[in-house]
């Protein structure tokens, strides 16, 4: 079945929760549950929905039913509508659980991708009190790079620009999970080099994410290894500029870029030895 336009935003959307649930959620008494979480992970809405339906509600398969609605393909106005039926339900029920903290976090994130016209400062505002209200939380943290992206392209002057990268950059002591931190250096760097070409500052966020082996996923590690190989050699780090290279032809040796990558690295090793 051809994805369309809606699923490609739900899915998305919904992947982080559904690896946060399976990887730190709450344990499940039900195996369907646990089969459900996995299913979403795996978006495959059509069978998370049925293993949600196939207990006792409760709040967590609650949450999970109201999540299969954002990949379902069918009345996605109708299934919208019902999922922030459903999320409010919860997070009126009770905030600060894990499914309350949940609830708020997608109905900020249907918010900011499905409304006609969001309301960017409240979806902010939501994002800053996950954070604040329950520190270290896996999926109040999800909020951290949701937030980055938000305030960081806005059209605001030079100075106002400073302080929110300042703001963002002072998030990520407090992220105690990797990848939730991972997520916004990345958000951070690419801000940093596309608004003010800041090599110096985003350079050191991208490569602390590779040489903690933070980014997982192959397009992306594809990506940074690139960025960061550039960046280092702009900033006179050639060892470093020459490692990123050569971490790269060894992880993809038959990508339409490696040829490329190879002749940067012996130009760095030439520049080396000419030193």
């Amino acid at each position: 079945m051809m994805a369309t336009p809606f699923m490609r935003t739900a899915f998305p959307i919904l992947f982080n929760l559904a690896v946060c649930f399976t990887t730190f959620g709450a344990a499940s008494s039900a195996p369907n549950i646990e089969s459900g979480w996995v299913a979403l992970s795996r978006m495959d809405s059509i069978q998370a929905k049925s293993d949600f339906s196939a207990v006792t509600a409760t709040r967590e398969s609650r949450l999970g039913h109201a999540l299969t609605l954002l990949g379902d393909a069918d009345k996605t106005a109708a299934n919208l509508e019902n999922c922030r039926r459903e999320l409010i339900e919860l997070r009126d029920e009770d905030p600060n659980d894990d499914y309350g903290i949940a609830a708020t976090y997608y109905l900020a994130r249907i918010a900011q991708h499905y409304d006609k016209e969001p309301n960017v400062a409240a979806i902010i505002s939501t994002y800053r009190d996950l954070l604040a209200n329950h520190p270290g939380h896996p999926v109040a943290e999800l909020a951290a790079p949701k937030l980055a992206m938000l305030p960081l392209y806005a059209d605001v002057s030079s100075n106002e620009q400073d302080a929110r990268f300042d703001e963002i950059e002072s998030l990520l002591p407090s992220l105690t999970h990797p990848h939730n931190q991972c997520d916004t250096r990345l958000v951070l760097a690419d801000a940093l080099l596309r608004l003010r070409r800041n090599h110096a500052r985003a350079y050191p966020l991208i490569n602390h994410c590779l040489e903690q082996n933070l980014i997982l996923r192959s397009t992306r590690l594809n990506q940074y290894l690139l960025q960061a190989a550039e960046a280092a050699r702009k900033l006179g780090l050639r060892s470093e500029a020459i490692r990123h290279c050569e971490r790269y032809i060894e992880t993809f040796p038959h990508d339409d870029k490696t040829d490329e990558v190879g002749r940067r690295l012996q130009r760095l090793k030439g520049e080396d030895d000419h030193a």
